[in-house]
């Protein structure tokens, strides 16, 4: 097998979307109401310079069907709208400053209108012209599937599918918001890691890799036994990409994961760690004097050993291992896709288990 093989799949995919993308950004930028266009132009400026991973997915499950895959391309690009959207929303709820190294769009008006009112309301000002900018995107998205599939006797079948992993990811993420409150202050009654698990399952595993790959396919004209090995191979790759990204977000160095590592103590981040480690006492009395705080060097060393020392850090990166080497194995065993179709997917799997950030 070639060993860039998904890499360099996934460079000449990027770069056909990259101008696609260009091309409707500036298609946007027609309004002459400047309370729009000021807005317009900050959302088109977010929704540039993306890595395109879930575009490129979309892509690659069209192709496991068709060769040509000059016609999902529309269908990509909605998906990567959605994805610009969806984190407009995410910001708020995060109360990040910063997405792909720009201003969020509201913090961007938040800083205008407080330094030309000094207003108090500026902040919600802010808040509330990024939602509806949100909403517009998510719209947007779905006004694109419409118009280049409306022709397409599969539009119903997509558009369904497609609303349906915006709605997973939105519950995903109502999961996610409530569930460090609750266990912060012992109201939750449900188990922990079996909402850790939905969470992984609805907010990443659709978001991230089902949602596209099994997109394109449905696009492509897939039947149902296909369809259901894709979404179970994605299950498998999207929960292990998870669970990893947690591990990283603890174990990696601040300039290779491009965020502060340690964010998700101090934010109080419910993950397979935290669970397994709060099942042994003794450890999980060391852990919940860290968590939820912004800790030291000093203290984030700590919080590293005692995942190691309750086995919490074996237990996620084993669970990690065995879902990448489920996942490689049924890949292995589909019988429908072409074997450089296989390769790709393949070497999509090791690209994401070998990341380091």
């Amino acid at each position: 097998m070639n060993e860039n093989r998904f890499l360099k799949y996934y460079k000449e995919v990027k770069e056909k979307l990259n101008k696609k993308l260009e091309e409707y950004n500036n298609g946007l930028k027609v309004e002459t109401n400047n309370l729009l266009k000021e807005n317009i132009d900050v959302f088109t400026n977010l929704n540039s310079d993306g890595k395109l991973i879930r575009g490129t997915l979309v892509n690659l499950g069209y192709k496991l069907k068709c060769e040509n895959t000059e016609y999902s391309y529309p269908l990509s690009l909605a998906f990567e709208i959605f994805q610009t959207a969806i984190l407009v929303h995410d910001d708020i709820i995060d109360n990040d400053d910063l997405r792909r190294g720009k201003t969020t769009i509201h913090s961007y008006n938040y800083n205008k209108y407080k330094e030309l009112t000094n207003d108090l309301n500026s902040k919600k000002i802010g808040e509330s012209i990024a939602i509806c900018m949100g909403d517009l995107g998510l719209y947007e998205a779905n006004q694109m599937i419409a118009k280049n599939y409306k022709d397409d006797s599969k539009l119903g079948d997509v558009l369904i599918y497609f609303n349906d992993i915006v709605l997973k990811t939105i519950k995903g993420e109502i999961i996610d918001v409530t569930l460090p409150f609750l266990e912060k202050n012992n109201l939750l009654t449900d188990n922990l890691e079996e909402n850790i698990m939905l969470i992984y399952k609805l907010k990443t595993a659709y978001y991230t890799i089902i949602g596209p790959l099994s997109l394109g396919l449905i696009l492509a004209g897939t039947n149902k036994e296909e369809l259901q090995e894709i979404e179970n191979i994605g299950l498998k790759i999207g929960t292990a990409f998870q669970i990893q990204d947690d591990l990283l977000g603890i174990y990696s160095d601040n300039n290779k994961l491009g965020k502060n590592v340690g964010s998700d103590i101090e934010e109080f981040k419910q993950t397979l760690l935290y669970s397994y480690t709060k099942n042994n006492k003794e450890y999980y009395d060391k852990l919940i004097k860290l968590y939820g705080k912004k800790v030291t060097n000093q203290e984030l060393e700590e919080v590293k050993q005692i995942f190691k020392d309750s086995g919490a850090y074996l237990y996620a990166t084993g669970m990690v291992d065995k879902l990448y080497s489920e996942a490689l194995e049924l890949i292995e065993n589909l019988n429908w896709i072409k074997e450089e179709d296989k390769e790709i997917l393949k070497y999509f799997v090791i690209y994401l288990k070998t990341r380091e950030k």
